[in-house]
């Protein structure tokens, strides 16, 4: 039962360390077994394992219809019929952690615990596309852009899409 317990604080402690970009984290446990009371993780290595194919990017697009004010700057009101579009982009985290339990009363109570570990864990990203890059807007103070096309909402995420893997390209594991 302790080392589930230990297992499941580690499993939890490293994700602080992904949501944070941390190297190393160190936590203060309720839980552990009685005889430790921290519990130190630092990150050896992490990198992405498999990144989407660029070519193969198809973003997802949503249609509904606003009441807009003051389309295209005139004074016209009306509703129309605006495009939002977003991609997800799955990938794998590789990671090599080590922990250290360090014992109640220092070191000299007791021998700490050094363990590593290492996994994959998922993650998913969804980049949607920007509105600023649409030609149609309306409001006036401030203006406010829409896509007025599918075509449009769908070419803008799947371009930020690139370039967001491009940015991870540097964190792919070494094959």
């Amino acid at each position: 039962m302790a080392k589930i317990r230990i297992l499941s604080v580690v499993l939890c402690a490293s994700v602080l360390c992904f949501a944070q970009n941390n190297k190393s984290v160190s936590v203060k446990v309720k839980g552990l077994p009685p005889q430790y009371t921290t519990l130190r993780i630092d990150t050896l290595s992490r990198c992405i394992q498999n990144l989407p194919d660029m070519a193969n990017l198809i973003a997802a697009a949503e249609g509904r219809t606003e009441y807009l004010k003051k389309i295209g700057g005139t004074e016209k009101n009306d509703y129309v019929k605006v495009w939002n579009a977003r991609v997800q982009l799955v990938y794998q985290w590789k990671y090599k952690l080590h922990f250290l339990l360090m014992p109640q009363g220092g070191m000299e109570a007791q021998a700490p615990i050094f363990r590593e570990t290492e996994g994959t864990a998922p993650f998913v990203e969804n980049i949607a596309g920007d509105p600023q890059e649409g030609d149609f807007f309306a409001f006036s103070s401030p203006r406010r852009y829409y896509f007025d096309s599918q075509e449009a909402a769908q070419n803008s995420a799947v371009r930020l899409a690139k370039q967001r893997i491009s940015e991870l390209k540097g964190l792919e594991c070494k094959k």
